[in-house]
């Protein structure tokens, strides 16, 4: 309650504190350790809007159209909304999940226009590794201190309000990069939360992140420029190694040996059924089941022993985004995304070829946290986690940074 007034008070003051109080809120989950019911993220969320009216910042200019991406993602929660028009089972659902995405949006566009210069930049970006390691932490060692329940620890979701998995998966590749090639505070924080982040991938027992950090790791290496892939092989040689004998055990490996053969285990071979349930669920509504429907609609496409608790999800985003709001929502939350993979792709590749600078460095730890979280998506319905929502923010924002860089820079060789 104490860094909520605190977060309140700076918020007020300044945009950037206010988005930081927003991005905490979601990282920290402070929920997990009060038994009163307390909002935080509307609380903060709130605070941001006021803050936004009063300051009224002046956002970066637009560099290309990368704007777009934004209009996109409101055009996708404005699809969803409609949906619940033909929503199959429960319009309130739908209703109550878009607004929540809704609410994601909003900060997603006040995150663009609030963040005026690298700095600020830089401080969002410190804010969310310090929550990652803080949700890592406790995710490792919370049961065993006393501060997080047995049953938290052990869910999907861990010390997060959404996959806990995923989240990790998202700021892992910056994790690794910035450990290097950092400002002095970031290599320290990075190094110190690498160890608990692995555990905490470890600790979800999940195939689909362990694969997705071993995508991660090798694009990483083929990313960067070959002097800097030198260097980070120092970092995966420590991780690797912490990762493989003393953070994981023989049922933990005996688990993802599965990966291999997927018909060897239950909880993978049933992505084949779902795969197909959800095929013919697209054929049968090709503009959706309504948002947040799927769950429900599943019953009458599968077997009733494939069911958990008379009801089943896609277990893949881009079947889930495909069969809620149709092959329109689909397109449109692919070209968010796909959009955002493709300015940083530009970013990465735009500064000098032997070395990253500073906003290349950032904008390759997003784009591979992202190639990430698509290979998560193929097992998992992550389509809803909030972070990779920020990450179309945070490359709204370095497209427009590099943009004022080269202004300066055509400023500064004029005569």
């Amino acid at each position: 309650m104490i860094l909520l007034a605190i977060g309140v008070v700076a918020g007020l003051g300044n945009p950037v504190a206010a988005v930081i109080g927003c991005l905490e809120a979601y990282l920290l989950n402070p929920v997990v350790f009060i038994d009163f019911d307390v909002r935080f993220q509307l609380i903060t969320t709130l605070v941001l809007i006021t803050s936004y009216l009063v300051h009224s910042p002046r956002a970066l200019p637009a560099a290309r159209n990368e704007g777009s991406l934004l209009k996109a993602l409101w055009a996708f929660v404005a699809l969803g909304a409609l949906s619940a028009l033909w929503a199959q089972v429960s319009p309130e659902d739908t209703i109550t999940a878009i607004t929540e995405l809704a609410k994601t949006v909003v900060l997603v566009t006040l995150l663009v226009r609030s963040i005026r210069n690298e700095k600020h930049y830089s401080y969002v970006i410190t804010a969310c590794l310090i929550g990652i390691a803080h949700a890592a932490f406790l995710h490792t060692f919370g049961v065993r201190l006393g501060y997080v329940p047995p049953s938290i620890a052990r869910s999907e979701a861990g010390m997060l309000p959404d996959m806990h998995g995923s989240v990790m998966v998202l700021f892992f590749p910056s994790l690794v990069l910035l450990s290097m090639m950092g400002t002095r505070f970031e290599r320290l924080l990075c190094w110190l939360s690498l160890p608990f982040v692995l555990s905490s991938i470890v600790t979800t027992n999940q195939r689909t992140y362990f694969l997705a950090m071993l995508v991660e790791s090798g694009l990483i290496l083929l990313a960067v420029p070959k002097k800097h892939a030198i260097r980070l092989l120092l970092v995966f040689a420590i991780g690797g190694g912490l990762f493989a004998f003393r953070l994981t055990s023989g049922d933990y490996w005996q688990r993802m040996s599965t990966i291999t053969d997927p018909t060897r285990e239950e909880s993978a071979n049933s992505r084949i059924l779902l795969r197909s349930a959800s095929q013919r669920i697209l054929a049968d509504y090709p503009f959706g089941v309504g948002y947040r429907n799927y769950p429900s609609v599943s019953p009458k496409y599968l077997p009733r022993e494939a069911l958990t608790q008379g009801r089943r999800s896609a277990h893949n985003s881009y079947f889930t985004i495909a069969c809620e709001t149709g092959i329109p929502g689909f397109l449109i939350w692919s070209y968010a995304f796909g959009g955002s993979l493709y300015y940083l792709r530009r970013l990465r590749k735009g500064g000098d070829k032997r070395s990253l600078d500073r906003i290349s460095l950032l904008a390759t730890g997003l784009e591979v946290g992202l190639y990430g979280w698509i290979c998560g998506g193929l097992t998992q319905s992550d389509h809803d986690v909030d972070p990779a929502y920020w990450f179309i923010a945070f490359t709204i924002v370095l497209v427009r940074l590099r943009h004022q860089d080269a202004i300066r820079s055509a400023q500064a060789s004029r005569p």
